[in-house]
């Protein structure tokens, strides 16, 4: 499990940072299986990795106390997906003032065959400086 910093979301999801820059893991747990005839992932679950990659990929970037809501994600599920570890790679396309658009892919078993992809656009809330 994680620690306690991170959010609720985070640990049920068992959602982490991989060991690269822009590489995240979610540890798989039957709690996330979709279909049980199958044993696929929730589409869900799928979601909620591209979109927090994508915000703590923007986190990392920005590397400030800056506030970041998603606006939007437009998602592409490409395959089926099997009961094991999930993996995410993120790119940041542009950061302006108030927005930035992130892209994110998925795979499991090779990084070259994904399973979701998905593109994110995040809002940027500049702290007030007194």
């Amino acid at each position: 499990m994680m620690d306690s910093s991170n959010s609720p979301m985070q640990d049920w999801l068992e959602f982490s940072a991989g060991k690269e820059k822009d590489h995240y893991h979610l540890k798989f747990c039957d709690r996330h299986i979709g279909n049980p005839m199958i044993r696929s992932v929730h589409g869900g679950v799928t979601a909620a990795m591209i979109e927090m990659s994508a915000e703590f990929a923007l986190r990392a970037e920005l590397n400030s106390a800056a506030e970041i809501h998603l606006v939007s994600s437009s998602l592409d599920y490409l395959r089926i997906t099997k009961d094991i570890d999930l993996y995410s790679r993120t790119n940041i396309v542009r950061i302006s003032r108030r927005l930035a658009f992130v892209d994110v892919w998925c795979w499991q078993d090779e990084e070259d065959t994904p399973f979701a992809r998905g593109t994110c656009t995040l809002r940027i809330y500049q702290q007030q400086q007194s």
